[in-house]
């Protein structure tokens, strides 16, 4: 009996290989990249929402429920939301999940190509009001890291939209304390026009200091609060996904990275109140839901001080603030098995609480 299985014979290999090179890189690289979204998060989900410049994930079964939804922005930096979920024991998301968060949504960053460098923080903002619209109109916001920052200037220039907004190492005041972000941003602003990016790059180049880079083993046993001297299966596959999370990078709009840069690390525009978004002068003081601020005793990017400034900044009544600070460096913020077990259960059930919670010592 004949093989039913079909060879590749030398003229098929010649007609495919007629293929144009630039198609060829592009299907390739349009796969690459769908795929690397593709295995970021660890947790089933569902796309939900497609737009210009992110796309809407929801953790966890469609429920009927009138709880208000929980959107997790991450940050719009050097590395992909990966940080999230990396594994069991090192998943923000599926901290808030079990926790009895419903409606648990977060934000995954388009990869940007040439043709779509036009990205900018408006745009981002754009999207970020659309899906909110599309949620049901009004969230609870997580902003992390510089997440944090988009976050926060979303809620105050849509304040009716934003229940519960929690910011967890996000860095407000750039004037309150030094950190390697703010001195990073005012190096480069100093050095002017030429040393600033101006077209589609590398965020690791132009954001230094939001890069994992060198070192990625150490500082993973570290962020993950595993443990360092053990080669148990669990600590060791959350180590690889944490390096996997650190190879895979992003590359940002020219305008983006002026914005963050310029405007906000080294002017500090959104803390003095002179930063304009979507039309309008952001005044932090329009904040007047419950916040709570989570800051890291050892973080290099977002200090305490610059962290909890935003406590004095927004219109937020003090028996409608908490704050919590732990020793910490940035990532575990979002990522540290033992500040998921512990800061994120307490966020998760104030997320779900209806009384105001007055701010701790």
């Amino acid at each position: 009996m004949p093989d039913s299985k079909k060879s590749l014979s030398c003229s098929d290999f010649l007609n495919a290989s007629q293929i144009k090179s630039s198609e060829w890189l592009s299907q390739f690289e349009a796969k690459l990249n769908s795929h690397a979204q593709a295995e970021c998060f660890s947790t089933r989900n569902k796309i939900v929402g497609t737009y210009r410049s992110l796309r809407l994930r929801r953790f966890g079964r469609v429920e009927k429920t009138h709880a208000i939804q929980t959107l997790i922005i991450p940050p719009l930096a050097v590395h992909d939301a990966g940080i999230t979920d990396l594994i069991a024991g090192n998943s923000l998301i599926a901290t808030l999940r079990d926790s009895g968060v419903e409606g648990l949504h977060t934000i995954e960053w388009n990869r940007l190509t040439p043709e779509s460098g036009e990205q900018s923080f408006d745009a981002c903002l754009s999207d970020l009001n659309i899906a909110i619209d599309d949620l049901g109109g009004r969230v609870n916001l997580v902003g992390l890291c510089v997440g944090g920052l988009l976050a926060l200037v979303l809620a105050a220039r849509f304040p009716g939209k934003i229940a519960r907004l929690v910011l967890a190492g996000t860095p407000v005041d750039m004037d309150a304390q030094l950190s390697t972000l703010s001195l990073h941003a005012r190096k480069l602003t100093s050095a002017g026009q030429k040393a600033l990016p101006f077209d589609v790059g590398a965020a690791e180049q132009w954001l230094t200091p939001l890069a994992v880079t060198a070192g990625a083993e150490r500082t993973g046993l570290d962020v993950l609060q595993r443990d360092l001297g053990s080669f148990a299966r669990a600590d060791l596959a959350a180590l690889s996904a944490f390096e996997a999370w650190a190879e895979r990078k992003y590359d940002l709009s020219a305008a983006y990275m002026r914005d963050l840069i310029t405007r906000i690390g080294a002017a500090n525009e959104i803390a003095r109140g002179e930063f304009i978004a979507l039309g309008r002068r952001i005044d932090l003081k329009n904040i007047r839901a419950p916040i709570f601020v989570l800051a890291g005793e050892r973080d290099e990017i977002a200090p305490p001080l610059q962290a909890f400034a935003v406590l004095d900044l927004v219109g937020t009544a003090q028996a409608r603030q908490r704050r919590r600070l732990v020793p910490t460096h940035h990532l575990s913020l979002f990522a540290g098995r033992h500040v998921l077990q512990r800061e994120w259960r307490m966020i998760a059930g104030w997320l779900q609480s209806c009384a105001p919670l007055a701010r701790s010592a």
